[in-house]
């Protein structure tokens, strides 16, 4: 097996539709409104065209008393996908450092994914994405998993296919790739090791440090969540958080922070164990949020 073909919503990336109405309607009222106006159905209607709006507007055309609300999906979509799934990078990036091709395969509206596809900086580690919406093909039909093979130029029994669905893992296997049914990403990750696509996970022996700025730290202690991946960047957009080992921090510092004060800084040790870490270039990411319980506040290390 030589190609690790990944779902992406429920695998990479968390959905929850329920938040794009919850802007317009009580979220107790939300489960009854997408029962009745059939958005199971709609949305798995979404899944293979290009573009909603034909789909929107046939929606509101049926249920024309709830047009605001309908409308509020595609309005407030970004709302529905804030979280990664953690983990599930990390082992995206074990397999592109041991030179194991990764690609994904979508059910996702072609002009909604380009939102996510925006969003999320772990998407562009893939080689080649398949969006169903911009094929107008749909798992679990077979012609979307010959499809991603031939993209990815395998046969099907060279390429294991990766989803949450069980009914896209039952489509994947009747055109002959592995599939692998996700739960979480520990259990990928030891079935990756099984089919001796990955080794054992390097253990992180040493002191794992995170520079934060005095604004985002303090920011982080009243809202409990630490959104950072560096003094820029954001967790989302660039897939990780950037952590440097002790004897690399002064260096981080200077190419980073070189403009701030001491006192500007917050340097936070983090409690490694069990954490998604991956070496990647030499130095520590952490392919999850930054956890408040798992850091202490440090001395800069000299």
């Amino acid at each position: 097996m030589r190609t690790v073909i990944f779902d992406i919503g429920g695998v990479l990336i968390r959905w929850v539709p329920e938040r794009a109405y919850q802007a317009v309607m009580p979220a107790d009222q939300v489960p009854a409104f997408m029962e009745r106006s059939g958005f199971d159905e709609w949305n798995r209607a979404n899944d293979g065209v290009a573009t909603v709006d034909a789909n929107e507007a046939a929606l509101v055309a049926r249920f024309p008393d709830d047009a605001e609300a309908i409308r509020a999906y595609r309005r407030n979509f970004m709302a529905t996908i804030t979280e990664a799934v953690p983990g599930t990078g990390a082992v995206l990036a074990e397999l592109n450092a041991a030179g194991v091709p990764t690609m994904a395969l979508t059910n996702w509206a072609g002009d909604m994914f380009a939102q996510a596809r925006q969003r999320f900086g772990i998407l562009r580690r893939f080689f080649d994405i398949v969006v169903s919406g911009d094929e107008g093909m749909v798992k679990p039909n077979s012609e979307i998993f010959e499809l991603a093979c031939a993209r990815a130029s395998i046969a099907p029994s060279e390429g294991v296919f990766i989803d949450d669905a069980p009914a896209n893992v039952a489509g994947a296997a009747a055109v002959g790739l592995h599939g692998v049914r996700f739960t979480d990403a520990d259990a990928l990750r030891a079935e990756l090791v099984e089919l001796g696509l990955l080794g054992e996970r390097a253990a992180i022996s040493e002191p794992v440090y995170h520079l934060a700025t005095r604004g985002h730290w303090e920011q982080a202690l009243q809202t409990g969540h630490y959104p950072w991946s560096g003094r820029d960047q954001d967790y989302l957009g660039e897939g990780f958080v950037h952590c440097s080992f002790t004897a690399q921090v002064p260096g981080t510092r200077g190419r980073c922070y070189a403009d701030l004060a001491d006192d500007e800084l917050v340097p936070l040790r983090i409690d490694t164990d069990g954490l998604p870490f991956v070496v990647e270039n030499g130095y520590p990411h952490l392919f999850a949020e930054l956890p408040l319980e798992r850091v202490t506040q440090a001395p800069l290390p000299a």
